[in-house]
């Protein structure tokens, strides 16, 4: 499989031209504007997370793949719900007290990018003790997660980078639906 460099120094406003200034003179036009322009920008980010949805792989993606949540804003806005607890399969959250219950986004960043970056270089055996604990090679202490990918991503990444033009063509129809019914006085 091809890796794709990831530029995290991209801004939307450099995939957009003027996405900016666009932005200022939306918010000038008016609140009935703004309202409609975010959640015409629901969408879109639904679109999104209904691929990841279907991308996800293992039990752990797809649990974290039901608390994406489409959130309305003037570009489309995709957010984990930080109430939505996560079910752990060999310690269930009846077990634990409510401060130590899981949730989806504590294990995010682990499903989404893999974990064990940080592993014990001398090993040369698929698993090893380090100090009294189980070490994966390749793997730091993470062995809960697939192996970590750097800026790849498994399920939502790819999703979003491989959705790039469709999300561009939607933000960009939307954008025009809205201004429409502006210029007809149906806001």
């Amino acid at each position: 499989m091809a890796t794709t460099r990831v530029d995290h120094s991209v801004h939307p406003a450099q995939v957009v031209p003027d996405l900016n200034l666009f932005l200022r003179d939306a918010r000038k036009i008016g609140p009935e504007f703004v309202k409609a322009m975010r959640l015409a920008n629901i969408e879109v980010s639904d679109h999104v997370v209904r691929r990841a949805k279907a991308a996800a792989s293992t039990p752990a993606e797809r649990a974290v793949a039901k608390g994406l949540v489409s959130k309305p804003d003037l570009i489309p806005k995709i957010e984990v719900d930080k109430r939505r607890t996560y079910v752990s399969s060999s310690r269930p959250n009846a077990r634990r007290k409510a401060a130590g219950k899981a949730r989806i986004i504590d294990v995010f960043f682990g499903t989404e990018f893999g974990g064990g970056k940080y592993r014990d270089a001398g090993s040369d055996t698929n698993r090893v003790t380090n100090r009294g604990r189980l070490v994966r090679k390749g793997g730091g202490y993470t062995t809960q997660f697939r192996p970590h990918m750097g800026t790849q991503g498994y399920f939502f990444y790819p999703t979003v980078r491989r959705e790039g033009r469709n999300i561009e063509a939607m933000y960009a129809e939307q954008i025009d639906i809205v201004r429409k019914r502006w210029e007809r006085g149906q806001l």
